[in-house]
């Protein structure tokens, strides 16, 4: 006989007051300086390496209503087995039917078109250029057809990895240079990714740009993380090139690192790399206990670290300058569309900061305050009054907070939680000793006293077992 015990997990949102200031702190935002476009934020889905989602955590990943994430960008993995690119599908096709953008990623060419004939390094031979442009395009037309439009393809993932002893391939600038001269072509329905290098190593990419034949057959050069790599990428921008980073993560040691510091740490970098005039920022797995959506199915601080600019910064604003003044450990980015203004702030003080925000070249009567901290997650603080383009307001200790004039998908103000109620515990007696019983999972006692519940979610020693929307 076992006893098993299920929990549903509510969203907390509290109203907070803000405070006047006239410390000299400050941030000023001219909407006439403008900068990148942003292309959107997302993470990695894998279920060729036993990592998937669900339909419910896809929906929370990315959907945008309260208590989702709003992701608008999902990679995929390219497998080097045709047979297997079924997999990445119905998850795909959640992600697209929320708009979410699709890119893939190659670890290695079939095993068959490489030097040494094994998925672990080794180096596209030259002969079979011509079958690798089909594989990667093969990947896309699948997942077109059903139902998963792919907007690029990357030519291989960490090409510069070469101690790598994963599923990888080797290849030089030379080398990728010549397949874009000979296959470039061919990707005219497709946006082409260069070079994924391991800590985004310009000396790479440079070398793709500064090349006039295969310059003209990539889109977007993307990087990892590993080591460096936030730098501005002026030659691609006079070129005409988007510059996404396109995987990086911290604390898959165990489940004990993964502190609100580490989040913070997170949402710092983002804010570095958009700074950095990156269009696209992309975490590695989306689904895992040190990422945005743990295996219980819950979202985690760096899920709602992600949700501050996600849910509010959506495809297509533009970067225009924030400048902040006499605030140490304070950062900012504010981001426009013809109808949003959106600013992001983080603090990494240790206390509260009192910040004057001056508005320049642009009109709002008003935003809406959100914050994500160690206590809190994207929680609605309440408006704040814009008067000649100036308001004051208070930002919380190591906290990230987000104004903005779009709030429909961010969460509702002074929400009461609701109450989770999933009955007595369930004692289940396997009678014919066959390892399967079938039990009623029933929240109905549940409520909600000042809206309705959107979804339940029962999970066991960690792992999410069922759910219903």
């Amino acid at each position: 006989m076992r006893s098993v015990k299920y929990t549903i997990l509510g969203i907390s949102l509290v109203l907070f007051t803000l405070t006047e200031t006239s410390n000299g702190q400050s941030v000023t935002i001219d909407m006439s300086t403008e900068y990148q476009s942003i292309t959107g934020f997302g993470g990695m889905n894998n279920p060729g390496w036993g990592v998937d989602m669900n339909e419910d955590n896809a929906n929370k990943a990315f959907g945008n209503e309260p208590g989702q994430i709003g992701l608008t960008i999902m990679r995929m993995r390219i497998s080097p087995d045709t047979t297997q690119f079924f997999r990445e599908l119905p998850t795909a096709v959640r992600a697209k039917n929320h708009g979410a953008l699709l890119f893939g990623s190659p670890w290695s060419p079939p095993a068959a078109y490489k030097s040494n004939n094994n998925l672990v390094r080794g180096y596209l031979l030259p002969e079979y250029y011509d079958e690798y442009a089909d594989h990667l395009l093969g990947f896309a037309s699948y997942m077109g057809e059903n139902g998963a439009p792919v907007y690029a393809v990357s030519l291989q993932n960490e090409p510069d990895w070469f101690g790598a002893t994963y599923e990888s391939c080797d290849w030089w600038a030379r080398e990728m240079i010549a397949f874009l001269e000979q296959e470039g072509s061919r990707f005219d329905t497709l946006k082409v990714i260069a070079a994924e290098s391991l800590n985004f190593n310009h000396a790479m990419t440079d070398s793709i740009l500064n090349d006039a034949e295969a310059e003209p057959y990539v889109d977007i050069m993307g990087g990892h993380l590993y080591g460096g790599g936030i730098n501005d990428y002026p030659l691609a921008r006079s070129l005409g090139k988007e510059v996404w980073m396109t995987e990086h993560l911290t604390g898959s040691g165990s489940p004990e690192e993964n502190t609100w510091s580490l989040a913070l740490d997170m949402g710092t970098e983002i804010n570095n790399c958009l700074l950095a005039n990156f269009n696209a920022y992309t975490w590695w797995y989306i689904k895992r206990f040190y990422s945005f959506i743990n295996d219980a199915g819950d979202i985690t601080q760096k899920g709602y670290v992600m949700s501050q600019f996600t849910k509010f910064i959506r495809p297509g604003a533009l970067r225009v300058d924030a400048t902040v003044t006499s605030a140490s450990n304070v950062k900012a980015t504010a981001f426009k569309t013809d109808s949003t203004l959106v600013i992001v702030v983080i603090n990494r003080n240790s206390s509260n900061m009192d910040l004057e925000f001056t508005i320049q070249n642009g009109t709002t009567d008003t935003l809406t305050k959100f914050t994500t901290s160690a206590t809190k997650n994207v929680v609605n603080d309440g408006g704040v009054v814009i008067s000649g383009g100036v308001f004051n307001a208070s930002v919380d200790a190591r906290s990230i907070t987000t104004f903005s004039t779009y709030t429909g998908g961010a969460g509702k103000f002074g929400n009461v939680p609701p109450v989770a109620d999933a009955g007595a515990d369930i004692a289940v007696d396997d009678a014919d000793a066959n390892g399967t019983e079938s039990i009623l999972l029933d929240g109905r006692g549940s409520t909600d006293a000042d809206g309705t519940i959107i979804n339940y979610s029962w999970s066991y020693d960690g792992q999410q077992i069922a759910w219903d929307d």
